[in-house]
Order: structure tokens, then C-alpha cells, then sequence
């Protein structure tokens, strides 16, 4: 009986066995599936980022990614990642130099890129001579004391291409030097242009190359011609994507289909305002203004325009030729000064014999030339001074002001404008708004 029993038990585990195996497969095979599905979701989850090739996922630390909107957006630091690109990074405005929080720059040893908060404007300045505006697709915001923007401000700052596959979690970052780099080598070319500026024009699929002295256009693609060799020069103007051409010793502007937009007839063209799209020209040692379509907007037939920015550094002026984004100032062959219009329009005769003021004598005071909040210019005669707004009308009935100067706040770097005269000192503002100019 006992045997029997034996038996029975020692059957019944032989057929509970199989069921005990097909159980063990059928867990290993979910436990397998689970690890596959694991290691799907953590590769999902990790975004895979070169520079020039390689790899390089410290940026991923540093990213905001929104992905609660219809497509995912990525936003990015614009200092934190300013090393990775070789550049400096730094807080406040590039000029005046402050801690503002709501402002700051990046720069490496060609060029300065300066962004602000709630700004959808980038400036860019090559010297003090030489500002860029350049509109970027949103607006930079604040988190968590950083300011964002989003990959076309970086592509834009920094002089990079990126793009982004997000199906894949994968982003590719070139820099301007790579791309030409590697475009060179791909067309066999050996000789192109080094000149920083120059090299941005692989961002619109161009390359500047020099043949037998000669200098050309290609596409960087295909190495299609573009402009032929034959010019004696030609520079990239990245604000117009356009080109400077020197032939004959004299320059003009080619477009990128060869269209010749501004006559190859000028001794200097540069841009003067990229906003309003505008070239300073000089002819015969006399400057005018000519438009980017070709257009003359004032006749090369003046001694200067534009003023010397190095006398009034502290008053903030970005762009010396062009006050308010509005007014041109002019000196005439008498050494006068009047203004034009950026349609080339008249707004004064030529009646001041300087702008702005240097001759303040007030403790810590530097010198001044507008007073931006109100769009005022100072104007001289004869040693005496007096506000015109933009318009070209004089706030004060004659010029009486013995001087006009500006005095910086150390903690916050605002400027406060002051004028005197009869002995008095008041702060232009201040009287401005009481007697309600707007």
C-alpha cells in the first residue's frame, strides 16, 4: 500500500512538471520582454547629441525640454552652453557694463552677441562701428535665474547649425568652421576665405573661394557657381545675405543669384542699418546712403555721417549712423550738421555746429548726445547747447544750455540726463515730463 502510494506521488510530480517548466519559460519570457521593453523606453527617454560629429551629452543636462505643446520645443541656456561653442559668457549689457540680470552677452575673439530678456531681438556687434539686429523666432525668458532661447537664437548667437530629430532623440550640433571645413574637403577646394564674416555664408549653402587671385561664389552642395571668379574681392554681408564685390577698385553689391543690386561704382560700401536695410557709400571722399534694393537715398555729396560713438560711450549708442532707428545725422562741406530722414527726407537744414556735449565739468558726469526715453538729441551752436526731438523741433526757444551730461548710477546702470544754465541744474527727464513732452 505504501508502495503504492510512492508510486502515485512520484507520477503526479512527473506530470506537474512540465506545467512547472512551461510556467518558469512563460515568466522568463515576460521577464525578457520587460527588459527589452525597459531598455526601449530608457533609450527613448536619453537623447543622443554630437558636435561636429561627436559625442557629447552634457548638453542634455542643461536643456529645457516643453513637450506639453503640439510639438516638442527645446529651449536652451544661452550661457551655460557658451563653452561648449568656445566662447565667453557673461551678465548685463556688452557696453555698459552692470549686473543686470535681464540682459546678457557672449563673445569670442571676432564677435559679441548680446540677448534680452522678453527681447525677440538679437544684437550682434563687430567693433564699435559695426551692430547687427537680428530677429529671432521668440522671445528670450527667464528660469530658474538662466536665460532661454530657443535653437534658432543659439544657431544665430553662436554661428552653429543644429538639427534636431526628435523621433529619434537625436541632435546634431555643427559648427561654422566644421561645415566649411568639411564642405572644402568634400569639393576638393583648397583655397577660401578665412575671414570670419566671410565664413557665415555656409549657413545660406555659399563658399567664398579664391582662384589665380581671383575671388567666386559656389554652392557649397554641389560646388555650383554663383558669382564667377573675377572679382578682386568679395566680402559676405550676412545681414542681407548679399554680397560686397570689389572690381576695378571699386565695390558694389551682388545678390546670391547674381543680380547686381547696388552698381559696382563706390570707393567704400558698408551697411550703415541692417533694419532698414541701408548702405553707407563714399564717392570721391564725399559719403550719401543708398538702400539695399540700390536705391539712392541721400547723394554721396556730404563730409560725414553718423557720429563718433568713442566721445559718448557711457550714452549707450548703438549704431552711430543711425539715431532712434529714425534720424540720420549729417555734416555738410561747412561743417555743419542736419539731419535726414531714413527715407532720405530733410528734417533740418544745416544749422548746429556739433552734437552732443563734451565740455560737462560735473563730478563722476560723462558726456552726452541723446536722451533715449524721449528720443532727444543734443544739438550745439556756437558753444551753447539745446534739445531737438526727432522730429527736428527744438524743445528750448534758443540755445542757452551751458551744458548737457549724464551721470551713471553704479548699482543699476541706468543713466540720469542733467542740464545747466544761468547757474541752475535740472534733470532733463524730470522737466520733460513736466511739461508734458511725449
Amino acid at each position: 500500500m505504501n508502495m503504492e502510494l510512492y508510486e502515485e506521488e512520484k507520477n503526479e510530480k512527473k506530470s506537474k512538471l512540465p506545467m512547472i517548466i512551461g510556467i518558469c519559460i512563460v515568466i522568463l519570457i515576460i521577464m525578457v520582454i520587460a527588459i527589452i521593453y525597459g531598455i526601449i523606453y530608457l533609450k527613448s527617454t536619453v537623447i543622443t547629441i554630437n558636435i561636429n560629429g561627436v559625442r557629447n551629452n552634457e548638453i542634455e543636462n542643461i536643456l529645457y525640454i516643453d513637450e506639453s505643446k503640439e510639438e516638442t520645443e527645446i529651449y536652451i541656456p544661452i550661457r551655460k552652453i557658451a563653452s561648449f561653442f568656445g566662447y565667453e559668457d557673461y551678465r548685463g549689457d556688452y557696453k555698459n557694463k552692470s549686473e543686470d540680470s535681464s540682459k546678457c552677452y557672449v563673445k569670442n575673439e571676432y564677435e559679441t552677441a548680446m540677448f534680452t530678456l522678453d527681447s525677440d531681438t538679437l544684437i550682434k556687434t563687430r567693433g564699435d562701428s559695426d551692430y547687427e539686429y537680428v530677429e529671432i523666432d521668440e522671445e528670450v525668458f527667464e528660469k530658474d535665474g538662466e536665460l532661454y532661447t530657443t535653437v534658432d537664437g543659439i544657431e544665430k548667437a553662436y554661428n552653429v547649425e543644429i538639427s534636431c530629430d526628435w523621433d529619434k532623440r537625436k541632435i546634431d550640433i555643427y559648427t561654422m568652421d566644421y561645415l566649411i571645413q568639411y564642405y572644402a574637403l568634400k569639393l576638393n577646394i583648397e583655397d577660401y576665405s578665412e575671414e570670419f564674416t566671410d565664413k557665415k555664408a555656409i549657413f545660406e549653402n555659399m563658399m567664398i573661394i579664391k582662384s589665380n587671385k581671383q575671388y567666386g561664389v559656389v554652392e557649397a552642395t554641389t560646388g555650383q557657381s554663383i558669382l564667377e571668379n573675377k572679382y578682386e574681392q568679395i566680402s559676405y554681408l550676412p545681414a542681407t545675405s548679399d554680397f560686397l564685390v570689389k572690381s576695378g577698385g571699386k565695390y558694389g553689391v551682388v545678390s546670391n543669384d547674381g543680380t547686381i543690386k547696388v552698381r559696382i561704382a563706390y570707393d567704400q560700401i558698408k551697411i550703415m542699418d541692417n533694419q532698414n536695410g541701408l548702405y553707407l557709400v563714399k564717392q570721391n571722399n564725399l559719403y550719401g546712403v543708398v538702400d539695399t534694393s540700390g536705391k539712392v537715398i541721400i547723394n554721396p555729396e556730404y563730409k560725414q555721417i553718423g557720429v563718433d560713438t568713442t566721445k559718448f560711450a557711457q550714452n549707450g549708442l548703438e549704431n552711430q549712423y543711425v539715431l532712434f532707428d529714425e534720424l540720420i545725422p549729417i555734416k555738410d562741406s561747412n561743417d555743419l550738421w542736419g539731419f535726414f530722414s531714413t527715407e532720405g527726407e530733410k528734417i533740418t537744414d544745416f544749422v548746429y555746429t556739433g552734437l552732443g556735449c563734451t565740455t560737462a565739468k560735473a563730478n563722476n558726469s560723462y558726456p552726452a548726445i541723446v536722451i533715449p526715453s524721449y528720443k532727444v538729441v543734443v544739438v550745439e551752436k556756437d558753444k551753447y547747447f539745446n534739445l531737438m526731438m526727432s522730429n527736428g523741433h527744438e524743445l528750448i526757444n534758443s540755445f542757452v544750455l551751458d551744458s548737457v551730461y549724464l551721470i551713471t548710477n553704479t548699482a543699476t546702470g541706468e543713466n540720469t540726463f542733467y542740464m545747466t544754465y544761468n547757474g541752475q541744474t535740472k534733470n532733463i527727464e524730470e522737466e520733460l515730463s513736466a511739461q508734458g513732452v511725449e
